[in-house]
């Protein structure tokens, strides 16, 4: 009798689990599976954040939408920090190249079009060299990053907080 009851037991548990993963496969539209992707995100990271030195700064994001590929990423610097060394932009997900110019603030990078368009939800990033932290440290500069196709329509617009610490020495 208690080999029944088992046996029973089991039965059932491994009922449930094939009608589980039965729904799952065959009865879950894609439409609800993209809601397990990450939402837009724009993260921004500075390679020594101490007052007055040399950084790499790297934009990671992932945009809901496609990026095409003459889509422009521009990056509003707050004052305080010094970009007239700014001279170099690349990618290690993003390919086809990029056209760098810096205005006052405004570091511009526009993708050259000879890379592929980006699908959406794709985590892709950018770095560019040499920005100069500002001289004083707080917690709060604001760094604005926006996402335009190449006719300068908006695909995202986020502003994000930088650290910048005091000198380690």
């Amino acid at each position: 009798m208690y080999l029944f009851k088992t046996y029973k037991k089991s039965l059932f548990q491994f009922s449930i689990i094939l009608l589980l993963n039965f729904l799952f496969v065959f009865a879950i539209p894609a439409s609800h599976l993209s809601a397990a992707l990450p939402a837009d995100t724009i993260e921004v990271i500075a390679k020594h954040p101490e007052i007055s030195k040399s950084a790499i700064y790297q934009i990671n994001f992932v945009v809901s939408k496609v990026i095409p590929s003459k889509a422009i990423l521009r990056v509003l610097f707050p004052a305080g920090f010094d970009l007239s060394d700014l001279v170099i932009a690349g990618s290690t997900t993003i390919n086809g190249g990029f056209i760098l110019t810096v205005d006052g603030q405004v570091v511009t990078m526009k993708r050259s079009g000879l890379g592929r368009e980006i699908p959406a939800n794709e985590k892709v990033d950018i770095k560019f060299a040499i920005v100069k932290n500002p001289d004083q440290p707080a917690d709060n500069y604001s760094i604005t990053v926006e996402i335009l196709s190449e006719d300068n329509k908006t695909i995202i617009k986020e502003e994000k907080k930088q650290k910048i610490l005091p000198s380690k020495e």
